[in-house]
């Protein structure tokens, strides 16, 4: 049964008293007043409501609910809220302090919002009743996303997963907290096998406000002796295992590269790895510039000695790396620009087939394109008319095929160009079988460089004379070899081989 309030009672409930000028009313259907979302919802008329945050403007403070009632500090959510002129909330944002983010009443989750139109954005696109948290990460997705991501996530490291977790939570909390107070966060979350949920967590950190529950971690760094979070400090992976903060990380990388040294760990001699001179938290520009001079005093280094190397064949790369076998041939990717080549030729890599059969090789596949490809369809054809398709669909592509070939045919003239030009003017190392080149001087050789220095190229680094070098062998232009045209007709083709079982018309 419902009571029906009667007339008075119900008009009297429209009519609250403010929380300054208490002795005024205010009929709160009339939007005449404010509530301000603090603990106690303290109600102004929109008289005080703006003579009050004016008084913050003046003094440049933070706008708290009341200066000496209630401490309740305005977020930059609270003050875009506010029923003021546009002008005097723009004014009031700048004295805002506090970090406190707004609360999605649709997702739950704490989110930046600085204007209506913020909130307004991100509930049309809310929508936390089809997101399922991944059994892997924790995260959570889409109903009709779970499944796809669910097979990437279980294949990925842990340390990834929890990484995942980590950026979700991170833009989602009441007040903005580090990357590293949340690692430690959840991982005391599962030494004493509480739920990761992201709810739960996000929940559990905003009972605590402003203030992180669990002390993070810390280490000194070497050289400065500053303490600094985990995150902050890399460590080095000399035998020592030295940690410096990243500021002196990169002071140590610019003193030395301005001293013409190799970069090294800030205390001790050794030599930075690619992936450590990533780890720099400088810009691209200056990374990519800390990588190539590396790469440039470690090429340096190497050629000075009788070691092996790799060079990466791309004029624009730098790229250089000590052979552990510079006799071996195997497949290179520059992690630098990604080309790939062979380790010894320099060229496109070959699988099973030898440097020396490439030329070879590239001869047959232009005869067989230009000529033998059309002479053997025809003959298939002539004895088996299931072939005729196939010759048919090779003559509509006759024009293709010409240009095609007219391209094979450059890429062939200048092979045999170079073939002949090594012939007369390079030999092979005696020791990996490189093709070498005497430009002037003496006959003493150094493979892969030249006997004095400089002109580092890819090379076995071993000494020799040139007369010992053995002649280069170009391939010979001797002209497509015929097809031989006696194929077997398709009834006198063996099919199977049946053993003890005779064969059946």
């Amino acid at each position: 049964m419902h009571h029906v309030l009667p007339g008075k009672l119900i008009v009297y409930l429209n009519y609250l008293h403010v929380f300054c000028c208490s002795s005024s009313a205010v009929d709160v259907s009339k939007n005449s007043s404010h509530t301000l979302p603090c603990q106690s919802r303290h109600i102004y008329c929109l008289k005080c409501l703006q003579k009050s945050m004016n008084e913050y403007i003046q003094s440049n403070t933070a706008p708290v609910c009341h200066s000496t009632l209630c401490d309740y500090e305005l977020s930059r959510y609270d003050v875009a809220c506010l029923p003021l002129e546009a002008d005097m909330i723009k004014r009031l944002l700048t004295c805002v302090k506090s970090t406190q983010r707004a609360k999605c009443p649709l997702c739950s989750f704490y989110v930046d919002f600085n204007i209506m139109d913020d909130l307004q954005k991100h509930a049309a696109t809310c929508n936390s009743e089809n997101f399922i948290p991944c059994e892997y990460c924790h995260c959570p997705y889409n109903i009709y996303q779970l499944d796809d991501h669910s097979r990437q996530c279980r294949n990925v490291p842990s340390s990834q997963q929890q990484q995942a977790l980590i950026d979700f939570i991170l833009p989602r909390t009441k007040y903005p907290l580090t990357a590293q107070q949340i690692r430690v966060f959840i991982e005391h979350r599962k030494k004493t096998r509480l739920p990761l949920d992201p709810h739960s967590i996000i929940e559990t950190l905003a009972e605590f406000d402003s203030a992180f529950p669990l002390e993070v971690p810390t280490r000194v760094c070497d050289i400065c002796m500053d303490t600094c979070v985990y995150d902050d400090i890399f460590v080095f992976g000399c035998e020592e295992h030295h940690k410096l903060c990243y500021g002196c990380f990169e002071t140590s990388c610019t003193t030395k590269m301005n001293s013409n040294e190799i970069l090294t760990c800030g205390m001790c001699a050794y030599e930075l790895q690619e992936g450590e001179i990533k780890q720099l938290r400088v810009s691209a520009d200056q990374k990519k510039q800390y990588l190539d001079y590396q790469i440039q005093k470690t090429f340096n280094a190497y050629a000075g000695s009788t070691r092996g190397v790799i060079k990466c064949p791309n004029q624009a790369c730098k790229w250089v790396a000590e052979a552990q076998n510079p006799n071996d041939r195997f497949q290179v990717q520059c992690p630098l620009c990604g080309y790939e080549f062979c380790s010894l030729c320099n060229q496109q890599y070959h699988f099973r087939t030898t440097c020396q059969q490439i030329p070879e090789i590239t001869q047959r596949w232009f005869f067989w394109c230009n000529t033998e490809r059309g002479n053997y369809w025809q003959a298939r054809a002539q004895q088996d008319a299931s072939f005729r398709e196939q010759l048919e669909d090779f003559e509509r592509q006759r024009a293709a095929n010409i240009q095609r070939n007219q391209e094979l045919a450059q890429r062939y003239n200048e092979l045999l160009a170079d073939e002949n030009f090594k012939a007369q003017n390079c030999r092979l190392c005696p020791h990996c079988q490189r093709v070498v080149q005497r430009l002037s001087g003496c006959d003493s050789m150094v493979c892969g460089q030249n006997y004095h220095g400089g002109d580092q190229q890819s090379g076995c680094g071993q000494r020799f004379q040139w007369p010992q070098a053995h002649p280069y062998v170009p391939i010979t232009n001797t002209g497509p070899q015929q097809v031989a045209n006696n194929l077997a007709a398709p009834e006198q083709q063996k099919l199977v081989v049946h053993q003890g079982v005779q064969c059946v018309a």
